[in-house]
């Protein structure tokens, strides 16, 4: 099996015959509340035995029991995603456009690592709204840069692999940031308007299953990809770190709470007061 996939249980039971036909081609982990459950995989016998059990199997992880008292229920499944990695289980760049490319769903490709995108839920919008409009109103119209909001696939390779070798396709890592800033974007769009360039400024909003992710992993893939800033935005603890970037590497990173500003390196002039981006209302009991 090439592609091992995880899938939240809300999805799971939504979606369940899907992921039945899915579990013959790839391996299945369900997740609850951000936590590995159990494994679908195909019953391989042949289907026309007399059998009274279903073509597939359950195996919960031994030691992970469900929790009554977790938080989150439901909607905090939802958020709970991603896919196993090791080389042996890299999805390649094909594989995960097959996967993809009829899929309602949003999914983003890292390290030949497949995550699927929760929906996302009101205070997460609402911030992507704000950040949204403060962009256009310090670029204007500015016929060289432009904000663009999500779902936007941007096509990523890092540095490193480029440094040992030339890269192919499935070095590719895609990924849909909340909002980009991109420049001199002409020369980068395909004959399908396709954008395949790098971004100078990544904006990531948190969610509460995606923070090491977002937080981490994809500020990681920005900085060895080129991207020259990125800004972590959290909505829960109304904090934006801004992370610079110049060859490669970290150069600067700040945090900016409620009542100071948040100043971009990348772009002079570019500074806001936190109270912009999140808005008067706070967050209850952590959720956003």
């Amino acid at each position: 099996k090439g592609a091992v996939v995880i899938v939240p249980s809300t999805e799971m039971q939504n979606n369940f015959g899907k992921y039945l036909d899915l579990c013959r081609k790839e391996q299945i982990i369900i997740t609850r509340n951000g936590r590995k459950r159990a494994l679908l995989v195909h019953w391989p016998h042949d289907t026309r035995e007399e059998v009274r059990e279903p073509e597939v199997a359950y195996a919960a992880e031994p030691g992970d029991a469900d929790s009554p008292a977790a938080a989150g229920g439901a909607s905090r499944d939802q958020e709970a995603h991603g896919s196993a990695g090791g080389t042996a289980n890299r999805v390649s760049y094909r594989e995960f456009l097959e996967l993809t490319e009829n899929s309602e769903r949003r999914y983003e490709l890292i390290d030949g690592v497949v995550y699927m995108l929760a929906p996302p839920v009101f205070r997460h919008q609402k911030t992507l709204g704000l950040l949204h409009l403060l962009l256009v109103d310090f670029i204007g119209n500015s016929d060289t840069c432009t904000p663009v909001l999500a779902p936007f696939d941007i096509r990523l390779v890092r540095e490193p692999v480029r440094r040992k070798r030339e890269p192919d396709e499935d070095d590719l890592n895609v990924v849909q940031p909340d909002l980009v800033v991109i420049c001199d974007y002409r020369k980068d769009l395909n004959e399908k308007d396709q954008y395949w360039g790098v971004p100078d400024l990544a904006i990531e909003i948190l969610s509460p299953s995606s923070r090491s992710k977002d937080s981490i992993k994809k500020v990681d893939l920005y900085m060895e990809s080129g991207i020259k800033e990125c800004w972590v935005v959290d909505p829960v603890n109304r904090a934006v770190t801004v992370h610079a970037f110049q060859d490669f590497e970290l150069v600067e990173s700040r945090t900016a709470l409620d009542g100071r500003p948040v100043e971009s390196v990348c772009f002079p002039g570019l500074m806001v007061q936190v109270e912009r981006v999140f808005g008067e209302e706070r967050i209850e009991n952590g959720v956003n």
